[in-house]
Formats: C-alpha cells, structure tokens, sequence
C-alpha cells in the first residue's frame, strides 16, 4: 500500500515537470531522477477517419392470404310499368294541298288553290290556281273591271347527278282602258259608254324547263341550263312568240372558278295597224312583223384569295334585227371581308344589252299602246332595245349583329334607248300609253337594313334616290325621284301572324299634248305637269286555329290615298280583302 502510493507521487511528479519543460519551449526533455537520465522522442499524431459500419438487415416478403368466405345474399323483384318514349318524327308533317278563298271590297272574289305531292327522293310535282277580280266599278272614270285568271302546273325529276324542273303556265287577264273622266266631251260619248271598246284580254302559255348538274367532285365540268317559251295573244289582234336558252357553265381549277354565261332569245312580234283616234283594226291583214333577237357570251374568271373575291369577264353582245350589231363591255367585280363578314366593301363595273318586248312593257304597265313601231337605225323595229354602256357600282355590306344586316350602295349608269312611258294622243283618248325612248346618265343611291328576331321578327328596310341627266327629253317620264318601302312579319306563337307592306314613292314628271289649265306649253307643246308622292300602306292579318284552319283579313291602301300610279289611271282607295285558307 505504502509502495502503491509512493508510485503515484512519483508520476504526478514528472507529469508536472514535463508540463513545465513544454511550457518553456525546448524540443528535448531532461528529467533526471537520482543518478538515471530518460529520453523521451517526440510524439506525432495521427489522423484517422472514423468509418460507420451500416448493417443491413434483409427481410423476407411478407405474404398474405385472404381466405374466401361465401356469405348468401337474398333480394325480392317487383314489376316496373313499361317505358312510355315519344317518339317526334325529324320532319314536320307536310300537306299536299291548300285553298284559299276570300271576298273584297268593291266585290273582290279571291282564289287561291295549291296541291302538290308529298316528300320524295326521285321527284316532285303540283298544280296552282289563281283567281282575282273586281266586279264594282271607281266613279268617275271610265268601266274598270278586272279579272286575273292563272293556272298552272310543274314536275321536277331528281336523278343521280342532275336535275330536271319544267312547269306549265297559262294566264288569262282582263281589263279595261279606263284613263279618262266620264264627263270628258272630247271623249266620243259610244266610247265611255260600251264597256268593250275599252276592254283587253291578254293570253299567255308559257313554258321553262331546267337541266342542273349536281356533282359532288368540283373539278368536273357543272352547268344551268334553260330553256324558256312563251306565246302571248291580245284581243285585237296583237301576238308575240319568244324562244331563249341559257346557260352557266363553270369548272374549278385549282382556286379559280372559269366559265361563261351564254344566252339566245328569239322573239317575234306580231301588230294589228290601227287607225288614229277610232281605235279600229283597219282589217285583218293589216297588221306588220318584227324580229328581235339577243345573243350574249360572258366569260369569266373568278378567283378568291383569302377575304378577297374577285370576277374577271368580258361581256360579247349582238342584236340581231335586220342586220347584225356586236357590242363589247366590262365584266369586272371584287369584294373584301374585314371582320369575318361584318364588313364587305365591294365594286364592280359591268354593262349589256337589254332585250325589250312588248310582254315585259305590258307587265310593268298594262296599258301599253298595243301597236308600236319606230325607226331604229334606218330600220323599222316594234322596240328598241336598251344599251347599258357602263354600269359602275360600289358599296359596303355586311351585320352589325346576328340580326341586323345592312348593304349600301352607289351605282352609275349610262344608258341608250331608255325606255320611258308617256300617255297616247294619237291612237287614244289618252288613256294608253306610247314609248318614248331617249339616252340618259342615271345616279342611284340606295341603302338596305334588314333586321330578324329568331322566326318571330322579320324586318326589311329599303331606300333609293334617283337621279337622271336627259340627252334629249326634259325629264325622265313618269320615272319617280326616290322611293322608299319596308316589309315586315310579325308572328306571335305561330297563332297571329301579321305583315305589313309600306311604299313611299315620290313625285314624277308628266306631260300631256292637249292643253291644260293653268300651265303653259313648252316650245314642243308639251303640257308638263307631275303627279304628287303618294304613300301606300298595307297591313294583313292571320290567324292560324290550327294547322289546317286559318282566317285571314287584308286591309290595302289604309289612309284611302287617291294615287295614280300612272298618269290618269287612280288606284283603288281603302279596300279590304278577307277569308279562309284551309290546308288538306
């Protein structure tokens, strides 16, 4: 024990003097301990990195297994009613016929009667008549009676890659040459008093046949082609035959669309010769013949290149009477979409030649002199034909909305041989008229919005102004300053259905050879005077009670206006029109 300790004084000794020789800086210790010296070497340290031994501990997959159980499961069926299904056929069911009958004012009986066959994949035909008349006379006029009569029938044949349309039509109508006062004494008194020295019946049968390719692949060569006849004959002897094809043809290539349009109408005019102011035939081989004919050939390029549409063409046109006349115009017209359709300017600069016949005088005014002739080129012609030189045009079109559209349009026009109506002196009592014919410059502006609201609400606004520069007249006969008209349709549930028809047309230029009261001649003895603006406005209202039964009641010319549409020829005044229509 005694030694033990001794041991431990004896290391804390030298631990203590070693601590002190390090502190005074020397490199080699000394320690001398009774007579025996020790030497210590000097000590380096040595760097280790502890490593970490991971161990890794790998278990076996874990398996589990379910064992099936079957456990029974019970349930009690009870009956279900059978599903009711409305079934709605994709179409609406269509009728085969109609009539429509009514009773006017002024002793108006009204006929309208359709039937036509059902649907049908190969064909379709019908038939339609037509009757309206008048068995009350105006006052103060000469006798005024009408009567329209119209009968007609069509078939249409689909095949494979054409179709074929051609309709039937004969029309019969009948009137009288009333444009003088019963109280006029320069009218013969036998004159205003036997009706049937003012009565006209004008006979029609008309045929038209169509022939249209309908190919599905674009590249092929598609077509339109007509073929149009009608014979007209007059109660005093008049008669004109014309005989017209016409035909588009059109092939794509590529972007382009080339074709032309090709036309021949033939027509041949057959007068009685009267004698001035008696109105009587002279007799019946006394009578002249015109020939008439119109040959044209459109070609023409049309090319779309993103929003821009653009048609390239010459117009090659002949008149044919009794010689031959070729004429040449511009064929030119382009457009461009800005807003996909809301806004398309466009323009266009065309020309033709117009073929006139005494049936489409006779459509316009009625009361067109039977027996016209007049010289044309050293030539004797019933009617001259006009001349649309030039034809220049510009404007914007497109919809404000969904529902609103609008087209706005300036055109220019120069035009020979215009064809103007102006009241008969030689051949009448003034109640017909001749056709005077002069070449002129005409300025239109007009302005179109048309407005809709789902199938309840249909609106249609036009405006025109005319402006016309005469060679050689004073003014553009009995040819109106603007004009102004709006349709409308109003269906309330499919129940009401109401439709309006408003024209406002504005004054014409007139003149008379006879002398007149008040107005002073010019140096050609003309009594010039013009007929007032007139406004007509007509409202119709249906009602429908079922599909098949409907009532209807026309009210014509509503404020009672005493127009003329022509010069002394005053239209009927308020008037009104109601009936039935049944479908079947």
């Amino acid at each position: 024990m005694k030694n033990f300790k001794t041991h431990i004084v004896s290391v804390v000794a030298i631990l203590m003097t070693a601590f002190t020789s390090f502190g005074q800086g020397g490199s080699n210790v000394h320690i001398a301990v009774d007579d025996y010296q020790r030497t210590i070497t000097r000590s380096e340290k040595v760097n280790t990195t502890p490593q970490l031994n991971d161990s890794v501990i790998e278990l076996s997959e874990i398996k589990f297994y379910i064992e099936p159980t079957y456990h029974e499961v019970t349930f009690e069926t009870k009956p279900i009613k059978a599903a009711k299904l409305k079934v709605k056929e994709p179409l609406d069911k269509l009728y085969n016929g109609y009539v429509k009958t009514g009773l006017g004012t002024y002793t108006m009986p009204f006929l309208d009667a359709y039937y036509n066959s059902n649907r049908s994949k190969t064909k379709s035909w019908g038939v339609n008549l037509k009757h309206h008349s008048s068995l009350t006379n105006l006052k103060k006029v000469g006798t005024n009676l009408f009567s329209d009569n119209e009968a007609g029938v069509f078939y249409k044949q689909f095949f494979r890659k054409y179709t074929f349309d051609n309709r039937l039509n004969y029309e019969r109508n009948k009137f009288h040459y009333y444009g003088f006062s019963n109280s006029d004494t320069l009218v013969p008194e036998s004159y205003r008093t036997n009706s049937d020295t003012t009565k006209q019946v004008y006979q029609e049968i008309s045929y038209s046949a169509m022939l249209k390719s309908m190919h599905k692949d674009s590249s092929k060569i598609s077509h339109t082609t007509n073929l149009d006849f009608y014979h007209l004959n007059g109660l005093t002897g008049i008669s004109e035959n014309n005989v017209g094809i016409k035909s588009n043809i059109f092939k794509y290539l590529g972007k382009e669309e080339v074709g032309a349009d090709v036309s021949l109408v033939l027509n041949h005019l057959r007068q009685p010769i009267f004698s001035p102011v008696s109105n009587v035939i002279l007799s019946p081989e006394s009578e002249t013949k015109y020939g008439n004919t119109v040959f044209k050939l459109n070609p023409f390029i049309k090319t779309r290149r993103g929003n821009l549409l653009a048609k390239v063409g010459v117009g090659i046109h002949s008149e044919i009477t009794s010689a031959a006349r070729f004429f040449f115009y511009p064929d030119l017209s382009v457009s461009y979409s800005l807003f996909n359709n809301i806004f398309v300017p466009y323009a266009g600069i065309t020309g033709g030649m117009q073929q006139n016949t005494f049936n489409a005088f006779r459509r316009e005014n009625p009361f067109v002199l039977e027996s016209i002739s007049t010289i044309y080129l050293n030539n004797t012609v019933g009617y001259k034909n006009t001349n649309q030189r030039i034809n220049l045009y510009g404007g914007f079109k497109g919809s404000v909305t969904s529902s609103i559209s609008f087209n706005l349009k300036a055109q220019f026009e120069k035009l020979d041989n215009f064809a103007m109506f102006v009241n008969d002196t030689m051949y009448s009592y003034e109640n017909k008229f001749n056709i005077e014919y002069d070449s002129i410059d005409k300025t239109t502006l007009s302005a179109q919005v048309g407005y809709h609201f789902q199938e309840k609400i249909k609106l249609f606004l036009k405006g025109e102004y005319y402006n016309y520069s005469m060679l050689t007249e004073e003014y553009a006969w009995q040819m109106p300053d603007y004009e102004v008209s709006l349709l409308g349709v109003y269906d309330l549930a499919d129940k009401i259905v109401a439709r309006a028809n408003i024209r406002l047309v504005g004054s014409r230029k007139t003149y008379s050879l006879k002398p007149i009261e008040n107005v002073s001649p010019t140096p050609g003895g003309k009594y010039i005077t013009e007929l007032k603006p007139y406004f007509d406005a007509n409202l119709g209202i249906e009602y429908r009670y079922n599909k098949r039964l409907s009532a209807f009641l026309d009210l014509n010319n509503i404020l009672g206006q005493k127009y003329q549409r022509w010069a002394n020829f005053p239209v009927y005044s308020f008037n009104l029109l109601g009936g039935i229509t049944y479908s079947f």
